[in-house]
Formats: C-alpha cells, structure tokens, sequence
C-alpha cells in the first residue's frame, strides 16, 4: 500500500482540484468574489498560522517581502481575478484557461528573468490564445467576446507568476513552510470581507454550507497537501504532467453533479489549449533527457 501511496495522492490532487472549478461556478450564484475566496481560505489561514507559530519557523528579514509577495499575488489576486472570471465562464472553461499557467511561466521568465525559451513554445502560447480566443465565445450567439475570460486569463498569468516567486523560497524553506507562510500573508488581505462572509454563512443552506467546506477543507486543505507530497515524491517535471488531467475531471464533476455539459467552443478551445501545453511540455521533456 505504501509504494501506491504517491501514485493515489497525485490521481487524489487532480480530481479534488477538478472538483474545485463546478464548485465554485455554483458557489457563485450565491455569493460574491471576494467573500468566496475568504471562505475557502480562512480555515486553511488559521491552521497555517498556528503551523508557523508552533513549529518555530523563523525566515530570514530579506524574504520576507518575497513571502508577502507571493500571498499577493498567489492567493489574493489570483483568487479575485479567478472567481470575478467563473461568474460568466463556465467550471469547464475556466479549468482549461487555468491550464495555459505552464507556458505563461516560461514566458514569463523569457522577458523578465532572461530565461532561454525554446522555438515551440511560441507555437504553445499561440495555440493557447487561440484556444482561449474561442472558448471566450461559449456564452455567446452573437460571438461577442466574453470579458469573464479576461479575468481568468490574469489568473492565469498571475499563478505563473507565482511559481517563479516561491521557486527560492521553497529552496530554502521546503514546500509546506514556505505554501504556509504564502497562504497566511495571502488570506490577511481577505478579511477585509469578514462580515459579508459570516453574513453569507449565518443565513446560507446545508447544500451551500457543505459546498464551502468541500471547496476549503477538500479542495484547499487536502489538494495542496497532496500535491505537496507528490511533488516531493515524483519532482515538479513529472507531477505537473498529470495536471493536464484538471479540466477532464472538472467537465466531468460538473455533468456529474451539476447537470451542465461544455459546448462546442469549450471542447474545441480547450482542446487546442490541452493539445498546445501537453505537446510542449513533452517536447521539453525530451529535449531535457
């Protein structure tokens, strides 16, 4: 059991995040961006905090700026920007926008770190801006672009952002400090939304209620645990390859449990956005081996 153990936590990440997208597109219709993000993150701020004071961890004064940073803009922003999209795009869409994140990365650190980039991952980034170009069209007739992909595109960007700003720290702190430190000083900004959040809770039903512990405890809580512990065991390279799974799992929970089936711009955007990241990423495998 204990040699299939990294194999189930990885299968066990992607379908929990799968389940993130539809969860959050039906907690929308209930309650706003922001008191949303709260609720997914409270419980997993307070138990980071009392991780960090415990534990005794002590970072150095030049990280801190980086960790505040990195609650910022993975946590905070990414979560405003992610839920402000999901109101008008659907779980579906809105799984495979995310899933552009891996080529945003390495552009990223093309223009900003000086990183060298490969020919055919230009390729990758055009398809994935196609691809995303196409899927803005879902909840359109009249082929008008849809703005909610805007804002999921940002997230986008913003959680490639994210990626390199921890790489040092994780370095130096390890995964579960430095994910820790990231979530606490990204969850303070929140609480700015406290009272609309316990408002929503005190008067929410036990269907909603029991889909906001799912999204915090499940979703959050278990899902980056797991992933922290597949990636410890199977490194970021190979882990990350079953990510592409994500917008499956999530097209599949939303028909499962929400009755909503993608359309056509969703399953052809999306393919060409899993098509464009999955071949460069394979690509890049080989070409590092």
């Amino acid at each position: 059991m204990k040699n299939n153990l990294p194999h189930f936590l990885l299968f066990l990440t992607i379908v929990v995040w799968g389940s993130s997208f539809p969860v959050m597109s039906f907690l929308l219709n209930v309650i706003e961006p922001m008191p949303l993000a709260l609720g997914r993150f409270l419980i997993p701020g307070i138990l980071s905090f009392f991780f960090i004071i415990f534990s005794k961890k002590i970072i150095a004064y030049n990280d801190i700026f980086r960790f505040i940073l990195a609650g910022l803009i993975g946590i905070f922003a990414y979560n405003f920007f992610l839920n402000s999209g999901q109101q008008s795009v659907s779980a579906g869409a809105s799984s495979f926008i995310v899933n552009c994140n891996p080529l945003f990365a390495s552009l990223i650190g093309f223009y900003i770190l000086k990183q060298k980039v490969r020919f055919y991952f230009w390729v990758g980034i055009i398809g994935c801006i196609v691809g995303v170009l196409i899927i803005s069209l879902e909840a359109h007739q009249d082929f008008s672009f849809n703005q909610g992909v805007i804002y999921i595109l940002i997230a986008a960007i913003l959680t490639s952002s994210y990626f390199h700003i921890i790489k040092p720290l994780v370095n130096k702190y390890g995964a579960l400090t430095t994910f820790c430190f990231t979530l606490l000083f990204g969850t303070i900004p929140m609480l700015f939304w406290l009272n609309k959040f316990y408002s929503f809770v005190i008067s929410a039903s036990s269907e909603i209620l029991f889909a906001m512990i799912w999204l915090s405890s499940i979703c959050t809580l278990l899902g980056y645990y797991s992933w922290t512990y597949s990636v410890g065991h199977f490194g970021a390279n190979k882990a990350s390859f079953f990510l592409f799974l994500i917008p499956v799992f999530s097209i599949v929970i939303d028909f499962i449990v929400f009755y909503k089936l993608p359309n056509f711009f969703t399953i052809i955007g999306g393919l060409i956005i899993l098509s464009s990241v999955l071949t460069i990423m394979i690509l890049n495998h080989r070409d590092n081996n």
